[in-house]
């Protein structure tokens, strides 16, 4: 099973234009040194002063890797395509049937797809990562690259990857409670931009900052949190993602074929 959803990403052409549009992303955004914004949570004011003093766009790569930590929400949409690809293409043609119907057991369908999307979003912090460090190394120079960094930067980085599972997983809930491609990704979109919409609001619930994974993802170089905050966003993150796949698993056990 899990064999069979990478041979058909790697003769996927879908796969390969995401992958292209990444790379290119990356290349115009470190190679002209400018940055945008994809969260709708402002961004931090240790990130702006950061981002003030490296206004003449020559990056090196330690810049340019702290700096695009806070464009990281971009792979939120990037790997939209590639849950479909992964998760919603049998959902959507209805070929799931006959893997279920062959004797392939409902546990080890949804496990195997779990598995293959955790595996496609590791690919993507890799090549996004790797191609910020690459780029901005070779046009520019490769900067000081400290322990101090690399231990902050892997600390973010699986920080990040977190959040973006807890992302999915509501989509991937939606997925398995409706079947619909379509209601997955417009849950996947709307819901995070309403948690900071509703921040913004009700500025006094502080507790919906523990669910603004997206806005959350963006300031996580550049924002100090308190050790009961970190805590409290990893167990929302774990909590999220767990109750969501038990909640999927159940709902898919109970769909008729």
């Amino acid at each position: 099973m899990i064999t069979g959803d990478f041979y058909r990403l790697r003769h996927s052409k879908g796969f390969y234009i995401t992958e292209l549009v990444l790379i290119t992303f990356i290349l115009a955004t470190v190679l002209t040194g400018t940055l945008g914004s994809v969260s709708a949570r402002p961004s931090s004011s240790s990130f702006s002063a950061f981002q003030q003093a490296n206004t003449d766009g020559h990056w090196n790569s330690v810049t340019a890797t702290k700096l695009m930590t806070s464009m990281c929400s971009f792979l939120v949409y990037l790997i939209l395509p590639l849950f479909i690809m992964t998760i919603g293409f049998e959902f959507s043609s209805g070929s799931y049937k006959s893997l279920l119907s062959s004797g392939m057991t409902r546990a080890n369908y949804f496990c195997s797809k779990y598995t293959v999307f955790i595996i496609i979003i590791l690919i993507q912090f890799i090549l996004y990562y790797g191609a910020v460090y690459t780029a901005s190394g070779m046009s520019n120079n490769w900067g000081n690259f400290t322990v101090s960094f690399g231990i902050k930067m892997s600390q973010v980085i699986l920080f990040q990857l977190l959040l973006i599972l807890a992302i999915f997983a509501v989509a991937i809930l939606i997925m398995f409670l409706t079947f619909s491609a379509t209601a997955a990704i417009i849950t996947t979109i709307v819901w995070q931009f309403l948690v900071a919409v509703f921040r913004m609001i009700f500025i006094h619930a502080t507790w919906l900052k523990f669910f603004d994974f997206q806005g959350t993802i963006d300031t996580a170089f550049f924002v100090q949190m308190s050790p009961r905050d970190s805590v409290l966003y990893i167990f929302t993150a774990f909590a999220t993602i767990i109750t969501c796949a038990l909640l999927s698993f159940y709902s898919f056990k109970q769909k008729n074929l």
